[in-house]
């Protein structure tokens, strides 16, 4: 074999198996930890809520429905991620289960389609191929991905029906076809259906994929530019069919307008804050590919120093291209994020697992060079090392099942109010006030509904039997303070 095609050394199969292993840890440790405590970051509760709430006959499809007092429409996304889980409690019922189920089912469907675009780009790059569990392990450990799998987040089900897209796509690229083929226009049609459904998960920003046509040409020079242009046109062409059906009726016509007036055009105003937005994307996209570019960079030395990875000319070209190819598509999900003022780090979940697979194809060949240079010995070691961190992390993830963890405290206020205000009650949904300071606590909110179903309204808003009080109150005249600590609130109730 030519020095131009020769392919990396490859490790032997008790390392690669070793490697999976320690995947298998990495995702207990990352995600699984989080996953069975009771606590939720609040956007994922509030989701469940709704969920539960609609699967209950509260809310309907188009109007989803979360508390009395707060989103009693909820209209700040669309509904699409509510429906999936509402079929989960109807089949469940109202058990968290539910939720972390759901959550960790995305993440087992998004590192499949992963691993399948992986090995359709690579199919010629066996050590690149070998190599899938670096470029997952990379997306754990990149921003705030392993963080968002474990709560519940739209942007995990965005993540399913981007890769879906994206994989298709490339499915259709796979082999030459005429511009007219059938069988290449129908991957490509289903991919504009996965990109409605993004959009029906997170609005606009599900949109990026429509852009994957153009790159795959840019980077690979195939298809024909006509037949780019004539699949980019197809794929707009299901988009504005589909918005078009949503306009076509009321119920999710009204929806859309809510959500556009609600949530869209308030985040790109501004009116619902600046901070990480505009030209700081950048800097936030530097910041959470943080690990995945040091990695690069060790690769890079290692490389050098240890004359790893080299491979043939032809080798290297092409899983740049690949890299790039990668590289684009997760810039294409992640720069238009600057338009809004308003960006948190975990906007960028979707578009990492497609930073960090690009990423590991630049260093995927050094470190399973590297790996193949391990003695018997050695990868013995390493394979029973392997072994033990997995057991280790399965008894972590067992002795954590049930604990309330970060929202500890904000469990036990909920569950001490509840105790109170629904003394001797079979049945108790009602709406409690809370001043300007407890009223934003929004995992309070969540937790209260999630859990009790009780609405908190604004103290000024709503002559409520109980109060949560803190320092923001003014004098409340005819209210008394009750024994239950709620600290750093107090709960206040009514004399009689």
């Amino acid at each position: 074999m030519s020095s131009n095609t020769a392919q990396s050394p490859l490790p032997s199969q008790t390392v690669i198996n070793a490697v999976w292993i320690l995947l298998c840890a990495a995702v207990c440790l990352q995600i699984l930890v989080q996953l069975v405590h009771v606590s939720m970051f609040f956007d994922g509760g509030i989701y469940a809520t709704v969920a539960r709430n609609l699967a209950e006959g509260r809310g309907t499809m188009w109007a989803p429905h979360f508390s009395e007092t707060l989103f009693p429409t909820f209209a700040e996304h669309p509904p699409l991620m509510f429906w999936l889980q509402a079929i989960g409690f109807s089949l469940f019922g109202d058990t968290i289960a539910v939720e972390k189920g759901f959550s960790l089912l995305t993440f087992v469907i998004s590192a499949a389609l992963l691993f399948k675009i992986w090995m359709r780009l690579n199919k010629d790059d066996v050590a690149v191929q070998k190599a899938f569990p670096i470029a997952l392990l990379m997306a754990l450990i990149a921003g705030r991905v392993n963080w968002g799998f474990a709560n519940n987040l739209l942007d995990n089900l965005l993540a399913v029906f981007s890769l879906s897209a994206v994989l298709l796509l490339v499915i259709a690229y796979d082999r030459p076809s005429p511009a007219f083929s059938t069988k290449r226009l129908a991957l490509v049609t289903l991919a504009g259906l996965a990109i409605c459904l993004s959009l029906m998960t997170k609005g606009p920003v599900g949109l990026f994929p429509l852009a994957a046509p153009a790159i795959y040409w840019l980077v690979f020079r195939r298809p024909a530019f006509f037949t780019m242009v004539l699949d980019s046109v197809v794929i707009l062409s299901v988009i504005a069919l589909f918005v078009a059906t949503l306009y076509a009726f009321d119920a999710s016509r009204e929806a859309v307008e809510r959500y556009v007036t609600a949530q869209l055009a308030s985040s790109l105003s501004g009116a619902r804050g600046h901070y990480g937005g505009g030209l700081y994307v950048f800097r936030k996209i530097l910041g959470v590919n943080g690990y995945s570019l040091a990695i690069l960079a060790l690769a890079a030395l290692a490389s050098w120093r240890f004359k790893l990875g080299r491979g043939g000319s032809l080798t290297r070209n092409q899983r740049f291209r690949r890299a790039t190819f990668l590289i684009l598509i997760g810039m294409s999900a992640s720069l238009p994020i600057g338009l809004s003022p308003r960006v948190a780090n975990f906007y960028f979940n979707t578009s990492l697992l497609f930073y960090s697979a690009g990423f590991a194809i630049l260093v995927a060949p050094v470190i399973m060079e590297g790996l193949s240079r391990l003695r018997d010995q050695q990868a013995k070691v390493l394979s029973l090392g392997a072994v033990a961190l997995l057991t280790a992390s399965i008894v972590i993830v067992t002795v954590n099942i049930g604990r309330s963890g970060d929202d500890r405290r904000t469990i036990e206020q909920a569950n001490a109010i509840e105790t109170l205000v629904c003394a001797n009650q079979r049945t108790c949904k009602p709406s409690i006030s809370a001043c300007e300071n407890a009223w934003q606590d929004w995992a309070l909110h969540t937790y209260m509904q999630r859990f009790y179903k009780i609405s908190i309204a604004k103290q000024a808003d709503l002559d409520a039997e109980y109060v949560i009080a803190d320092a923001s109150c003014g004098a409340l005249p005819g209210y008394r303070q009750t024994e239950t600590d709620i600290t750093p609130y107090v709960l206040l109730k009514r004399e009689s």
